[in-house]
């Protein structure tokens, strides 16, 4: 792969082969892995079920099981998807290599080692954020223990567990194994979010490089004739026409628009085969975070009077608005870089260009007329509006459930 490519995207390529994802890994590996990490998040449903069977018309078990099950099917989901899309997902980092090759002026690769280091921070950043709210998340149950330690009582406190579960067996003997369980399964399921979600944005950042290189290229065509013209002070209509006869024999905007031209067609494939790659996932993750957040609300309330577990809701409330706008606000961005190239192709100089080169401008202008979008389940666009659009509805739900209860 090209040297860029592995310079900025090295630790997602760590992330993605400790869940056996990378397409260039060992085959093995790459059936090994998910199947164990998949075996682990289903038993941790089973444990739901059983949950459930024991606790049948208990609502508040009912709810928290509900929230346990939305956590584990987000990232099975997109575990799945990464799998049965590996060739695409091998394909859209092979052209992120090619478009290293393509896009090979200096200020071209300026711009994509911009947005590569913008996704390297993101990458690095939203792992610590995530791992930061689930260690806090992870120390919940442990405070009766230390606390018994350092502020003794006559009796032990209850045990708590980081979430609830029936597993067939005496859940106090058999406590800390339950724990260390429920502590491997909560860091996958989180790393499996964290380390998708992250690929997804560099993937989105890099598309976004590609319409702000040809939105640049766009801006600067015809400007050095411009200027020479200017510094030549000739301002009458005969001179100006002369001054565009001379410099344009060889017509260098034909090329530099030719050359815009095959360049956006590269990124509107790579936005194709991005959009194909995510769409449906995407589609049921947003209804999974719509359901998630109602439940996590009603959960609070039902909580209000215990500080931990309230604590806990609101650890997981975070994690699930973080991950909507992680998915959101992407989508929004890409939208505003394809539709700047429209935006300077139509500030272009177009008149100093022939006539074949306005040819050219008015294909360009047609193909971007309409601003690139990503798409959950192909007619959903995923922006900021949708963000708030799912929030809302979550909030339509919360209140439903809460009449309900």
């Amino acid at each position: 792969m090209n040297e860029h490519v592995k310079e900025y995207y090295a630790l997602n390529k760590f992330f993605l082969s400790r869940i056996g994802v990378w397409p260039y890994q060992h085959k093995a590996l790459k059936i090994l892995l998910p199947c164990f990490l998949s075996a682990l998040q289903y038993f941790g449903i089973l444990t739901e079920v059983f949950l459930l069977q024991e606790n049948w018309g208990d609502m508040d078990i009912a709810v928290e099981s509900m929230i346990n099950t939305c956590s584990i099917l987000v990232s099975n989901a997109k575990l799945i998807n990464i799998i049965v899309n590996n060739e695409k997902f091998r394909l859209l980092l092979q052209f992120m290599n090619d478009h290293w090759v393509h896009f090979n002026s200096k200020s071209e690769r300026h711009i994509l080692r911009h947005y590569a280091a913008i996704g390297r921070r993101v990458t690095k950043y939203y792992a610590a954020f995530f791992y930061i709210i689930f260690f806090l998340y992870l120390l919940i149950p442990l405070i009766p223990r230390v606390l018994d330690i350092v502020v003794p009582l006559n009796e032990s406190r209850p045990l708590k567990y980081l979430y609830q579960g029936e597993y067939k067996v005496d859940k106090e003997k058999y406590y800390y194994p339950i724990l260390l369980y429920a502590f491997v399964a909560i860091i996958i399921n989180m790393s499996i979010i964290m380390i998708i979600d992250t690929m997804y944005i560099v993937c989105v950042l890099h598309t976004c490089s590609l319409f702000t290189a040809i939105s640049h290229r766009l801006e600067n065509i015809g400007k050095i004739d411009a200027e020479i013209y200017n510094d030549e002070k000739t301002h009458t209509k005969v001179h100006y026409h002369l001054f565009i006869e001379k410099h344009h024999s060889a017509d260098n905007n034909y090329h530099e628009l030719m050359a815009c031209l095959k360049k956006h067609q590269l990124a509107l494939e790579y936005v194709r085969l991005l959009n194909s790659t995510f769409t449906y996932v995407t589609f049921l993750l947003l209804f999974l975070n719509i359901m998630g957040l109602s439940v996590i609300g009603l959960q609070v309330l039902n909580k209000l009077g215990n500080t931990e577990e309230v604590v806990r809701f609101a650890c997981l409330s975070l994690g699930v608005i973080s991950h909507l706008i992680c998915m959101c606000f992407p989508g929004q961005l890409l939208m505003d870089r394809s539709a700047e190239v429209f935006d300077k192709a139509y500030c272009s100089q177009w008149y100093t260009f022939s006539a074949k080169s306005k040819r050219l401008l008015g294909i360009l202008l047609h193909k971007s007329l309409v601003p690139c979008s990503l798409l959950a389940g192909k007619f959903v666009v995923i922006s900021m509006a949708l963000c708030s659009s799912v929030m809302q509805t979550a909030m339509s739900y919360f209140t439903a459930l809460l009449s309900m209860r």
